[in-house]
């Protein structure tokens, strides 16, 4: 046999070999493209966080006034004061069981803070209705206070007022109660909390 059939019969045995098993760097090379996926999914997801932070950053700015209650508050800017009512929640009632501590801790979140104001036009008493953002300086992020007041167990989500909302901000507010109502977090460590609409029901309260 000649040196160059050797070497063909050679060479062509290890390149069938080589289909047959992934080389170590064929290896490598399938780990880095994984990671660098991965990599790429991550800064995508980041993006879209700083995206968010973005559009929060160029809302409206009002410093708040004063808290009325837990879900209605008076804010101001250099042209005007409105009042607000926190959209798509309901917190117990002046005078209503737990309402105190509801007023209180939105006082302690926003009382006499800058914040952002995301609105959704007015409801039928004239108050804005919207969404309040107030920054976490330790954090480096904005702060969704309507959703925190669910997550601290001081509201009800309102379902039949938050149809306006994209369909993930409806589910994120339905996982925060259903999370505080399983740890029994705020009013809901209480004995049969009544929801606010009932409780003004009762009593022939229009307003909520």
């Amino acid at each position: 046999m000649g040196l160059l059939s050797l070497l063909y019969k050679m060479s062509k045995k290890s390149t069938q070999k080589s289909k047959k098993k992934p080389t170590v760097l064929n290896k490598k090379i399938r780990s880095l493209t994984k990671s660098h996926q991965t990599c790429a999914n991550t800064t995508t997801n980041n993006t879209s966080l700083h995206t968010g932070m973005d559009v929060i950053s160029k809302l409206p700015s009002y410093k708040v006034e004063y808290v009325i209650d837990g879900d209605t508050v008076v804010v101001s800017s250099s042209s005007n004061k409105i009042k607000v009512r926190l959209d798509s929640i309901d917190c117990p009632e002046n005078g209503q069981a737990w309402g105190d501590i509801a007023t209180g801790a939105l006082i302690g979140l926003i009382g006499g803070k800058q914040i952002k104001l995301e609105t959704f036009g007015n409801d039928a008493f004239g108050r804005t209705l919207g969404t309040i953002y107030v920054f976490l300086d330790e954090k480096g992020m904005w702060q969704n206070v309507n959703e925190r007041m669910v997550l601290l167990g001081h509201a009800w989500v309102m379902r039949m007022y938050y149809k306006h909302l994209p369909i993930h901000r409806q589910q994120k507010l339905n996982k925060l109660e259903n999370w505080a109502k399983s740890k029994q977090v705020g009013l809901w460590k209480t004995d049969n909390p009544i929801p606010p609409w009932k409780w003004r029901k009762t009593l022939g309260i229009k307003c909520h």
